[in-house]
């Protein structure tokens, strides 16, 4: 058993809507009417509720280890093991790239590398944001501007959790000439495991493919591959560096799309922004399950 309360702030004022579900029966209980807010009121409680969101998202990001089950142990492992695999062999891996280096191929490297860069992957999201916005009035601006939206989570997410495990491993970079297994702990972000470039662009990917069809998917993974390959290949980062920047990004990606498509998963209320119809602007729903 379930209700839905949902509200939105238009032009004119601010304007409510509420039904009440049992037993899978909807009933309208109608059009209710309360005080017509501000705009610095609804830009507030708009900002207050995404708050609540990120808040809420972060708690599901972190508490995700307490609820594996066997299966996803499983692929945590396989992930585990082919990162220390891929360890073993990084001198091989890096040695075999800058041996094949070409002008040719620096000049396209340079290219990803500057489309993974984190003020790209931001300037593209709010890009994203704005024209999603702008075409709101329509099914697939909506629907633009809220895998904007998550996909801007996402990467803000990646960026503090792969900075922090930057700055806690301190694996030294593979240009530094220091060998595949040397750590300095605590005394730089600016090292090398994982690749934050590799984590933001398979987030970004990520929920890009979790919301479109083909060739969407294909598209963004391609992107965020090439985009990892090129920090090998500019002898930026190792092998495992990559992957274990990839499969953090993927992860992050995935479970945020999830988590936005089962906003109840954690509580037994919360509260959701949405865009409720053409011009409505932005609004808000209450759901409650019992």
């Amino acid at each position: 058993m379930s209700w839905l309360y949902a509200s939105h702030v238009h032009a004119g004022g601010f304007g409510n809507d509420c039904w009440c579900i049992e037993c899978s029966c909807v009933r309208s209980l109608g059009a209710t009417s309360t005080p017509t807010t501000t705009g610095l009121d609804s830009v507030v409680n708009e900002l207050g509720t995404l708050g609540q969101d990120v808040v809420s998202d972060a708690k599901y990001l972190l508490t995700s280890p307490l609820r594996i089950d066997g299966e996803s142990a499983l692929i945590v492992g396989g992930v585990a093991a082919t990162i220390g695999g891929l360890m073993a062999a990084d001198r091989s891996i890096q040695g075999a790239f800058q041996e094949n280096r070409t002008n040719t191929g620096d000049n396209v490297a340079n290219v990803f590398e500057t489309m993974g860069f984190a003020r790209t992957v931001l300037g593209a999201n709010v890009a994203l944001l704005g024209a999603g916005w702008l075409f709101r009035e329509h099914e697939s601006g909506n629907r633009l501007m809220r895998t904007g939206l998550v996909s801007l989570e996402s990467q803000l997410f990646v960026e503090g959790i792969v900075g922090v495990t930057k700055f806690g491993v301190g694996r030294t970079r593979p240009g530094e000439e220091d060998g595949t297994h040397t750590f300095v702990p605590f005394d730089s972000f600016d090292t090398s495991f994982p690749s934050a470039h590799a984590a933001r662009s398979f987030a970004v990917a990520a929920v890009f493919a979790e919301a479109y069809p083909q060739p969407v998917p294909a598209l963004a993974y391609t992107s965020a591959a090439l985009i990892s390959l090129s920090r090998i290949y500019q002898n930026r980062h190792f092998a495992s560096d990559v992957v274990a920047g990839a499969a953090l990004g993927f992860f992050i990606g995935k479970a945020l799309s999830w988590r936005h498509k089962n906003p109840d998963f954690l509580h037994g209320m919360n509260i959701m922004p949405f865009v409720p119809t053409a011009s409505s602007g932005l609004g808000l729903t209450v759901h409650g399950r019992f």
